[in-house]
Order: C-alpha cells, then structure tokens, then sequence
C-alpha cells in the first residue's frame, strides 16, 4: 500500500461516521473506506468515486489530500481539521447542508500550497432516484443517499467553475494554477471515461485533457498562447453549460477544433 493511501486509510478510520444521521449511510460510508483502502489502484478509485452523483466533492477532497501527502514526507497522521472537513463532505453528499465557505466544519484545513480548495459546483437532490454503475461499486444506493441521480448539469457547470479558475490563475500568474491545471485533469478523466455523457462534452474534456498534459510537460504557463486558447475556449464552453441540453448542437465545434489542433499554435 503507498504512503498516501494509508494515510487516506487511517484518517478515514478516524472520520466520526456515528455523526452521520442514518445506519445506512454509515454503512455506504464503511464500502466507500473498503474500496479505497483495498484498490490496487487509488486514484483510479477515486476517479469513479467522483463519478457517482454527489460524491464528486468527496472525491476531489480525498484526491487533494493525497497530493498533500505525496509533496510532504513528513506529514505521517492526519489532523482533526482534516478529519472535520472529510466528515463535512460525507454530510454534503448524503445530502446534508453543502459546505458553507469559511464554515468551521467544513472548510478545507491548513493550505500550505497557498491556495484555496477548489469547490465543484454546489449539487441540487435530484428527483430521479436511480443507481448508476459506478454507486453500487461503492455500496451506494437510493436508501443510503436519498440525492444519489442524475447530476449532469451540476458536473458541467463545476466543471465550467474550474476552468475559469484555471483561467484566472494563468492571467494572474498565481502559483494556483498549477493545482488547478491537475484538478481539472482529474476531473476530465473522469468526464472521458463516463458512459452516458454527453459527446460533445467527452470529445472537449479529452482534447483539453491532451492540451493541458502538453503545458504541464513542456512547463509553458507562461506562454501567452496558453492563455488566450484557455480564455478562447472557457467562454463557448461556459455557455454551452449554462444551455438547455436540447439547444446545445454545434456549441462545442470551434473549441472542439482548436483544442484539437493546438499544437499548431506551437510548431
């Protein structure tokens, strides 16, 4: 087992799951800690964990505390504020309260790095009460989550509030833009690796995918064509969020493109 997946292990041991409201959640919580510290492959499982509705905060919590690790080896045991801020998440996606920004409970701990903990969009319940795939991997259902369903829309505009972030980052030069650039990796991965969305949605996470890989390799946040490919692509896809499903066809095509033949830009 790697260091950051017995380090996610044991302070998911020390979660408070009895301040969860229902047995059942307690018990979908006792799967979840099973899958994880059991994978032979951690972030493959958190990449499905963020797949499952409304437990995408979860997941990018858990994956943003185990890069921490990864950068620090000197942090062995996990802390009480960490411990607060996971049980806060589990309570967001069971559907308690969402998390309140500056919320003693919930709020992300100590931030070393110098940033904020990115928030993906806050979810609404869905009235659909349908388990998909990747919940009943995990022992969620229905009974255990009464606002497990079909959370597309809050997916694409969290998605769309990363970007931006990104966006912002790199215009301003912060150092945030680095975390930022590998969260939205993760989560156009996950997005890639979906079975039922939305195809002009895959095709745009797998080319930005490829294209955020070429700067983080080639170290080029300082390129000014970085920059305006990100600002040329965020505000067609932000729209296209924020447009009713039906009325979306052909939004995507030019950042599609441009996205597709970004290397040109660098030739």
């Amino acid at each position: 087992m790697d260091r950051d997946q017995q380090y996610l292990t044991t302070l998911l041991d020390k979660v408070p799951k009895w301040e969860l409201a229902d047995p059942k959640q307690q018990d979908a919580f006792d799967k979840i800690k099973s899958s994880l510290t059991n994978a032979p492959d951690l972030q493959a499982q958190l990449k499905a964990l963020f797949m499952v509705s409304n437990f995408s905060d979860l997941a990018l919590g858990l994956m943003w505390i185990a890069e921490r690790v990864s950068r620090d080896p000197s942090k062995l045991e996990s802390s009480l504020e960490e411990e607060s801020f996971v049980l806060g998440l589990l309570k967001k996606a069971f559907g308690g309260s969402p998390i309140e920004e500056g919320s003693s409970e919930t709020a992300a701990p100590e931030q070393p790095l110098g940033f904020d903990f990115p928030q993906a969009a806050t979810e609404e319940p869905s009235q659909a009460a349908e388990s998909t795939p990747a919940d009943s991997a995990f022992g969620i259902n229905a009974s255990s989550s009464p606002s497990v369903g079909d959370d597309a829309g809050s997916s694409e505009e969290g998605f769309s509030a990363t970007l931006e972030k990104l966006l912002e980052a790199i215009q301003s030069g912060s150092e945030e833009r680095t975390v930022l650039l590998d969260q939205l990796s993760v989560q156009a991965e996950a997005i890639v690796g979906a079975q039922s969305t939305d195809n002009d949605y895959k095709t745009f996470c797998g080319y930005l995918l490829e294209f955020l890989k070429y700067v983080s390799v080639n170290q080029l946040f300082d390129d000014i064509r970085v920059m305006n490919l990100v600002s040329n692509v965020y505000d067609p896809f932000a729209q296209w969020a924020k447009t009713d499903p039906g009325a979306r066809a052909g939004m995507l095509d030019q950042s599609n493109e441009m996205l597709r033949d970004f290397k040109a830009l660098f030739e």
